[in-house]
């Protein structure tokens, strides 16, 4: 008799509770009250401080058409900006629109930007060995991507690339080998 009123307790229970719900039943948007949101979360600084503010500029990174021609593309960066942050999104590649638009990237999503500093109007970009392993025709493309989007930050004198920090010479088209890899050097695989 026991175990019968437990699971009419239980039984009780549950049809009381299936008429609750956590997710609005409503297809259109409901209006929350600005005080019903915890910790500050609508406010414009970041939680738990009085000043501290997110600010986002645009930036652009190079990507690939079918073509074969280096385009740019934009992303939004933290501002300010730092070269590292913006290379960051090469490898990334590009978003599902811009696949579908036929860009590519020669950069393997799985390179890793490890530094990346403008010295005197150069690039010094440190990045994993999985450069080296790219076919030389695909090296210089993924290499371009690379400098112009550097270019765009400011280094417009040029990039220096290491392999997890060795010096790393790209051959150009013409066979020869060069550690500052300017824009002109490259600037054939560009749109204009």
């Amino acid at each position: 008799m026991r175990q019968l009123r437990r699971v009419g307790a239980v039984m009780v229970a549950a049809m009381v509770l299936s008429g609750c719900t956590l997710v609005s039943t409503s297809s259109a948007p409901t209006i929350v009250n600005d005080n019903s949101v915890p910790l500050g979360l609508l406010s414009p600084t970041i939680p738990f401080t009085d000043y501290a503010r997110v600010l986002f500029v645009k930036q652009d990174i190079y990507l690939v058409d079918k073509a074969e021609q280096l385009v740019p593309v934009t992303r939004l960066v933290t501002s300010p900006p730092s070269l590292f942050d913006v290379l960051h999104y090469v490898p990334v590649g590009p978003t599902l629109g811009e696949q579908a638009a036929g860009l590519t990237s020669q950069v393997p999503s799985t390179l890793v930007v490890n530094q990346a500093t403008i010295h005197n109007r150069i690039a010094l970009v440190d990045v994993t060995n999985l450069l080296a392993q790219i076919p030389p025709v695909a090296r210089r493309i993924a290499v371009a991507q690379f400098l112009f989007t550097a270019v765009g930050m400011g280094a417009t004198k040029g990039i220096e690339l290491s392999i997890d920090q060795t010096p790393f010479p790209l051959t150009l088209a013409n066979g020869a080998k060069v550690l500052l890899i300017t824009p002109a050097e490259l600037g054939y695989l560009k749109k204009n």
